[in-house]
């Protein structure tokens, strides 16, 4: 039976601002595929997916300051239910 999570992000900064939306509505995206970028202002971090589903819906588009625990996104996932941690943001370079 499939459950929807709703990706929020979690990490050392009080909020970040979000840059891009790296995939579009509808894509199935893998565990750990960079579905977001996100920056500091100071350093830019992919948000990754904590766990592999259908994207469904954004929350968020460029520009919106997204603070821990802000959802950004909603995923459909099959399987039974289970707890989905925050995306912890990965920075780049």
């Amino acid at each position: 039976m499939p459950f929807l999570y709703e990706l929020k992000v979690t990490g050392d900064e009080p909020a970040y601002t979000f840059v891009q939306q790296l995939v579009p509505v509808g894509t199935l995206v893998g565990t750990g595929q960079a579905m977001a970028t996100l920056t500091d202002g100071a350093m830019e971090f992919h948000v990754p997916a904590p766990r592999q589903g259908l994207l469904v819906e954004w929350f968020v588009e460029h520009g919106a300051i997204v603070e821990r625990g802000d959802p950004i996104a909603r995923v459909v996932c099959e399987g039974e239910r289970v707890d989905v941690a925050d995306a912890e943001p990965m920075r780049l370079g």
